[in-house]
C-alpha cells in the first residue's frame, strides 16, 4: 500500500479549530499491513493503515494527547480517532510511556501506538492491545524510540460498535528522566491544567517553551492563545498569536482577558497545519487564590459548578459552598491536583461541582438552597474554619423566566 499525501483530514477542534493531518501521517503500510475494513486476524497485532486510493473515511483526527492528561471522546462503530503525541525519544534514550483506553460504557476497546512517520510514508506499530480478545480496558506500554508525532488510534473491538472512552498517556514505572516534560508533549511549559501570567501593568506575559521534540525543527512556529470565561471553552476566541524565537514561545496577553480566565494554546505551523490542538491552562497574574463567581455554571439538576485558583497541600484543597442567607452549609467537596500543570503544593486551578441535595430527608422534593440566596464559596482549612472567596446571588434559572439576576454580591456584615 503506497499512502498518498496530498489528502488532508480536518477535525473542528474544540475551538473550532481545524486540526489537519496528511494522510501519509495515518500511514501503516508494510509486510501484512491489512485492507482498513477488514478487522484483524486472531493474535495479529497491527493497525491498518487508510485504503490505499488515497482516502481515509475511518480515520478520524482527535484531540492532541498529552502526558498526564485525560481525554474523553467518541469513536463511532467502523471508525478510529487518531490522537496525535508528540516525544522526543532514541534509541540510546526511548521514552517510555503507558497507554491506557478505558470504556466509558458498555462497548470494548483496543489500541495501537504508531511511530513518526518515516522518510518512505510508513510508521512502526509500537505497540497494541484490544484486538485478540475483548477488554474494557486496553493497556500498553509504548517504548519511543523515535522524535516526532506519534500516534495513538482508538476504536471499538472489530470496529464493531461505538466506543466513549478516556485515553491517558502516563510515564511507565521506572521511567525516570526517560519521561522528563521536556521529552514529551510539543510545549515542555505550561503543562495542562497550569496557572499562567506575569503582570506587565495593562498586559500580561505568558511565557512558554517548546520540547525537545521541536529541537531541529526547519520551520516558524506559531501560538495561537484562545481566551474563554473558566470552564466554557465553547466561548474561546482568538486574543493573540505569537511567534517561538529558539525554544522559546512568549505571548502578550491582552488586557481584555480577565484573571480566572481560562486560556487555550494552538500550536501550528506559521501559516499552515495545527501540531498541537490545545494545552488548557488558567490566567492567574496576581497569583493569589481567588473564585470567578461572575462566571457560575448552573446545571439542569440544580447543581453547579465555580472555578479559580485555589492552594493545594499534598494534592488535595477542600471547598465548601454555604448559605449566607441562613447560615449553613451546604456541600463540600475535595478537590485533587491531577492534571499535569497543577502542583501538588501551592497555588492551582480549580472547577469544583456542588451538587445540592434536591429532597428532603423524607424524600419529599425540596431543592436546596433556592434562587435569590446569598451564597459563599470559600476553602476548609486544616483545623475545620471556614475561610471565604466571596459571594454570590444563586440564580439557576436556566428558563430565563425568574427574577434573579445572580452574580457576585458582598459579602453580609460579620461574614
Amino acid at each position: 500500500m503506497v499512502p498518498r499525501t496530498g489528502r488532508l483530514l480536518a477535525l473542528p477542534g474544540p475551538l473550532g479549530i481545524a486540526l489537519a493531518l496528511p494522510l501519509a501521517a495515518l500511514a501503516c503500510a508494510g509486510p501484512g499491513a491489512l485492507d482498513p475494513d477488514l478487522d484483524l486476524a486472531e493474535g495479529e497485532t497491527h493497525e491498518p493503515g487508510p485504503a490505499s486510493d488515497g482516502r481515509s473515511p475511518t480515520w478520524h483526527a482527535a484531540p492532541t494527547l498529552h502526558l498526564g492528561e485525560a481525554i474523553a471522546d467518541h469513536a463511532e462503530a467502523g471508525g478510529r480517532r487518531v490522537h496525535a503525541l508528540w516525544a522526543a525519544g532514541s534509541p540510546e534514550a526511548p521514552v517510555v510511556l503507558e497507554v491506557a483506553v478505558q470504556s466509558a460504557d458498555a462497548a470494548d476497546v483496543r489500541v495501537a501506538v504508531l511511530g513518526p512517520l518515516t522518510g518512505d510514508g510508513e510508521r512502526e506499530v509500537i505497540a497494541a492491545a484490544g484486538y485478540a480478545e475483548r477488554t474494557r480496558r486496553a493497556e500498553v506500554i509504548a517504548e519511543l524510540s523515535a522524535t516526532g508525532q506519534h500516534l495513538v488510534v482508538v476504536g471499538a473491538f472489530r470496529l464493531e460498535s461505538d466506543a466513549s472512552y478516556t485515553v491517558t498517556a502516563r510515564c511507565a514505572p521506572g521511567a525516570g528522566e526517560g519521561c522528563a516534560p521536556g521529552r514529551v508533549d510539543l510545549l515542555a511549559t505550561p503543562k495542562a491544567g497550569a496557572l499562567v501570567g506575569e503582570d506587565l501593568g495593562g498586559e500580561s506575559l505568558l511565557r512558554g517553551e517548546l520540547g525537545a521534540v521541536l529541537a531541529d525543527r526547519a520551520f516558524d512556529l506559531e501560538l495561537e492563545l484562545w481566551a474563554s470565561p473558566p470552564a466554557q471553552p465553547w466561548n474561546a476566541e482568538l486574543v493573540a498569536v505569537s511567534v517561538a524565537s529558539g525554544a522559546q514561545v512568549n505571548a502578550l496577553v491582552p488586557g481584555s482577558v480577565a484573571p480566572g480566565d481560562d486560556l487555550v494554546l494552538v500550536a501550528r505551523e506559521a501559516g499552515g497545519e495545527v501540531l498541537d490542538t490545545g494545552v488548557a491552562v488558567r490566567f492567574a497574574p496576581d497569583a493569589q487564590e481567588m473564585a470567578r463567581l461572575d462566571s457560575v455554571l448552573y446545571g439542569d439538576l440544580g447543581s453547579l459548578v465555580v472555578s479559580g485558583v485555589i492552594g493545594y497541600s499534598e494534592g488535595v484543597a477542600e471547598l465548601a459552598l454555604r448559605s449566607e442567607t441562613y447560615g449553613h452549609e451546604i456541600r463540600r467537596v475535595v478537590l485533587r491536583a491531577e492534571r499535569p500543570g497543577q502542583p501538588g503544593n501551592g497555588l492551582g486551578a480549580f472547577d469544583a461541582t456542588f451538587a445540592p441535595d434536591l429532597a428532603d430527608h423524607d424524600g419529599i422534593p425540596d431543592p436546596q438552597p433556592r434562587n435569590g440566596e446569598i451564597l459563599s464559596v470559600g476553602r476548609v482549612l486544616g483545623d475545620g474554619s471556614y475561610r471565604s472567596l466571596g459571594c454570590f446571588e444563586l440564580c439557576n434559572d436556566l428558563a430565563g423566566d425568574g427574577s434573579c439576576s445572580g452574580g457576585p454580591r458582598a459579602c453580609p456584615a460579620g461574614h
